[in-house]
């Protein structure tokens, strides 16, 4: 069966709207989210303008996302005498640079609104939540999608796109739902297995899955799907995976470039498009997600692939509460990941093993 997703529809800059849903726009958005992503040069800060959509003579209604010299995202919002404000610092990340994914999420029943950002290559999530929320009308939502007056997107922004749901952010499902997992009876596909059930590890033997389930997310940018290819990685068939997760690797040349007999790398680093290839499909892809008690490599068709890997979220509860664990958050079951089951490679390093592998497959000219 699908997953019911609450994504409408996206916009990519220079190739126009992405409809991902059948379903037409509502005349009025109480609740939703808005996500967009972009990419900042190492120690780059702003002034940036992210978004504006609303009126820019009378100012009397707006919606503005933007950066600022101080490194602190803001978002104003205003409809008539009625305004609200959020910032979020995130001078530490433009320190560090690379890829960012900001979501806004609102909900005008609770009044609240929320305010988040990933630093994609470090795994860092800041977050902030407020009051005030607002609606976004049937004409606001369309000029999105289009990016055109009234909508004006920034030109470092590489995507947005909005749905009618609360987005859960940070660590999130990874499998294709059919991904074959290995268990003490035998491969199973990711989607039927449930909290409770054994999953075979390759460093601890049979674990009992804390939590086991789906989400659906935008393919696009940062997020568009690996598919690893047989006979390179899965033994009998090709592997999907979100970008971000990582796989264990072995050889010589992991022996040889960091000392260690088996690195994880996240997938997107392996993309070669022989072995390893990521299609450019805009759609809506549901991921199935699997977490231990601690952090393991399960096994996929043969291939070593990381459980969910939290970190310390169960440290920050109010954070956690807001991603895809929330039912582990309110049940006071959510782990702490302390130590990865291999050491992770850094993205320099991940580049230089891939770099090497591409190379080792590349034809030799007499």
């Amino acid at each position: 069966m699908m997953l019911e997703h609450g994504w409408f529809a996206a916009h990519l800059p220079g190739r126009g709207p992405v409809r991902l849903s059948e379903r037409a726009l509502p005349a009025l958005l109480g609740r939703g989210s808005l996500m967009l992503e972009f990419a900042l040069m190492q120690g780059e800060t702003g002034p940036m303008p992210l978004l504006h959509l609303g009126d820019q003579t009378g100012w009397t209604w707006f919606l503005s996302i933007s950066l600022d010299a101080q490194g602190v995202l803001n978002l104003v919002q205003r409809q008539g005498a009625a305004v609200q404000a959020l910032t979020l610092d995130i001078s530490a990340d433009c320190q560090a640079g690379g890829r960012m994914r900001l979501c806004f999420s609102w909900d005008c029943k609770l009044d609240e609104t929320r305010l988040t950002l990933e630093a994609i290559d470090g795994g860092q999530l800041r977050q902030r939540v407020g009051q005030g929320a607002m609606a976004l009308s049937r004409a606001e939502l369309s000029a999105l999608a289009k990016g055109r007056s009234p909508a004006q997107i920034g030109p470092r922004v590489e995507w947005l796109a909005f749905g009618s749901h609360i987005q859960p952010v940070g660590p999130s499902a990874c499998f294709a739902p059919a991904t074959p997992i290995a268990t003490p009876e035998g491969e199973r596909p990711a989607a039927s297995l449930k909290a409770g059930d054994l999953v075979m590890t390759v460093d601890a033997g049979p674990q009992p899955l804390l939590w086991s389930g789906r989400i659906a997310l935008p393919a696009l940018g940062s997020m568009r799907p690996v598919r690893l290819c047989a006979p390179s990685f899965g033994e009998t068939r090709d592997l999907w995976l979100s970008p971000q997760h990582r796989v264990a690797m072995r050889g010589a040349a992991v022996e040889y470039l960091f000392g260690e007999d088996e690195v994880l790398v996240p997938v997107h680093h392996l993309v070669d498009g022989i072995s390893a290839q990521q299609p450019d499909r805009p759609c809506v892809l549901t991921w199935h997600g699997l977490l231990l008690q601690g952090h393991h490599l399960l096994i996929a068709d043969g291939c070593r692939v990381e459980s969910l890997s939290i970190g310390r979220l169960a440290r920050n509860p109010a954070l956690a509460r807001t991603t895809c664990l929330a039912d582990l958050v309110a049940r006071m079951d959510l782990p702490v990941h302390a130590f990865p089951a291999r050491r992770p490679l850094a993205p320099f390093e991940a580049q230089a093993l891939a770099a090497g592998r591409r190379q080792r497959r590349s034809t030799v000219a007499a």
